[in-house]
């Protein structure tokens, strides 16, 4: 779909979603080894079926996912049935935290509010992958995708801090309103990005929609946040 602002700047749509549900917590209520490999919980699958149902009169005509499983899986249920080719970008994954780290955490309020320090200079996430330089990443890989002029309408499927990224980009606060967003799993969010039609730089950034989930639409099924989620989940040695 071709869109125009006003003053004719050509108008590009991101709809940018979090992966859906997923357990970062293994039977025995530890955290699991490798949280890159988790797949999708059946309530993640049921997820991103609802989401895909829900927007399936969008006519997505380009879409990227982060290379982890749970992303890929998430967006091959919500463009099923599309014959559209998901790429699979690295730019696009989320931070890692230090295993050793994690180990050592006795007050799991540390993981609950792991990404209140963001905007912090030097700040790390759970003593693993610097904020500033997943930022850098994230904000490459985009403006990449941004540069390249055959889309108009994008999916892009990530991960929970990712987004803020990608959100912090579109609202010019970058890591100040990092720990100030949330993204509920197989959440999605609107952005426009306006771009100049001879250059293609970009003109503005608008956020149409955040944080919107079809299974849930005034957050009442859930009160806490993305983090304190998987906090109450390792506190309660609960897998899913």
């Amino acid at each position: 779909m071709l869109r125009t602002a006003f003053d004719g700047s050509r108008r590009r749509r991101i709809y940018l979603f979090r992966h859906g549900d997923v357990s970062y917590v293994d039977d025995r209520g530890n955290r699991v080894a490798d949280s890159t490999a988790v797949p999708l919980t059946p309530w993640g699958r049921e997820q991103a079926t609802l989401t895909g149902k829900a927007l399936q009169g969008i006519a997505f005509d380009r879409a990227i996912s982060s290379s982890f499983p749970r992303s890929v899986e998430t967006a091959e249920l919500i463009l099923e049935g599309r014959g559209i080719e998901i790429e699979r970008n690295p730019a696009f994954v989320e931070f890692q935290g230090n295993s050793a780290y994690r180990a050592a955490v006795t007050d799991l309020n540390d993981i609950a509010y792991s990404f209140k320090d963001a905007a912090v200079p030097g700040a790390r996430y759970n003593g693993g992958d610097s904020f500033e330089e997943v930022n850098a990443r994230v904000l490459s890989g985009l403006e990449a995708v941004l540069a390249e002029p055959e889309w108009e309408t994008l999916a892009l499927v990530a991960h929970g801090g990712i987004n803020r990224l990608v959100l912090g980009w579109a609202f010019d606060t970058g890591l100040a309103s990092f720990a100030s967003i949330d993204q509920n799993t197989c959440c999605f969010n609107v952005i426009d990005v306006d771009v100049h039609p001879a250059t293609n730089t970009v003109v503005r950034k608008t956020v149409r929609a955040m944080n919107v989930t079809t299974y849930d639409v005034a957050k009442e099924g859930n009160h806490l946040l993305s983090l304190e989620q998987i906090a109450t989940r390792l506190r309660n040695k609960v897998p899913a």
